[in-house]
């Protein structure tokens, strides 16, 4: 058995959608950390969390600009990347969007929004990304796509996120899809890729984290819900999430796909 560097990640390409903050940055500065080049892309102007980051460990962050709502904006950021790397060994679809109006007042075009960076954008940027990965992974070093869902896509929910747990629900699901049909190493479901694709795809489900709770976790009232609402009594830290897919990205995490790994703080056991 060979346990030498099971979970280094160290000079591998990684690219992380909303990487801006909460658990997005979280994923960023665990892969720095652990010494990977790390591109993070938002709509929004990245450049100081980029900064931020590039000091937390051995690695590097690079800030790109995407609108991931919009199809020309993916194609532009997948061709930077090819442009930049030529490959790619991790994609991490973490940008995500989430509204909560009541049923009878949800308007479809928040509906349309929410898909549209919740289900559609992931989709869309492995799609662009896949000959990236499929130039990087080979039968001992996988590359590895991780879909960031959520509990609330395992569950139904308690508050009015009606676009937001459909679309995690559709992401876990085409997590196992890609899992089955793209990351096969057999030629027949691969295609025309020769000795089949070495890659993963894995979806990651947070719990109650920074990030859309911060108006929840503004105050002790607010914290002590959320912490009851956990068996470990305590919201999560973004770097937590960043360590799971740290682990799905790594040697250690090689023979695991198509799963969907809760990071929860036990709200999926919670008597």
């Amino acid at each position: 058995m060979n346990f030498d560097n099971m979970f280094g990640v160290e000079g591998k390409v990684v690219c992380v959608t909303g990487g801006g903050g909460g658990i997005g940055k979280g994923i960023a500065g665990a892969f720095v950390a652990s010494g990977a080049r790390v591109y993070i892309a938002s709509r929004s102007d990245l450049t100081e969390t980029a900064a931020g980051l590039d000091a937390v460990g051995s690695g590097e962050c690079i800030a790109l600009r995407a609108d991931l709502a919009e199809e020309d904006e993916i194609k532009k950021l997948a061709a930077e990347l090819t442009k930049r790397e030529g490959k790619l060994d991790v994609l991490v679809n973490n940008a995500a969007l989430g509204y909560d109006i009541h049923f009878e007042d949800f308007p479809l075009d928040a509906w349309d929004k929410e898909m549209a960076v919740n289900v559609r954008a992931p989709f869309a940027l492995t799609r662009e990304c896949l000959p990236l990965l499929t130039a990087t992974g080979t039968f001992e070093c996988h590359a590895s796509v991780i879909n960031i869902a959520s509990v609330d896509g395992l569950r139904i929910m308690s508050d009015n996120g009606w676009a937001y747990s459909a679309g995690k629900a559709a992401l876990i699901h085409l997590t196992k899809h890609c899992a089955s049909l793209l990351g096969n190493n057999h030629a027949r479901q691969a295609r025309s890729v020769e000795g089949g694709r070495h890659v993963t795809f894995n979806a990651v489900a947070p719990g109650p984290f920074p990030g859309m709770l911060d108006p929840i976790l503004a105050s002790e009232q607010g914290q002590a819900a959320v912490a009851k609402a956990t068996v470990v009594g305590r919201a999560g830290r973004p770097e937590e999430v960043g360590a799971a897919c740290v682990y799905l990205a790594s040697r250690a995490g090689a023979y695991v796909t198509g799963a969907v790994l809760p990071v929860d703080g036990g709200v999926l056991v919670r008597a």
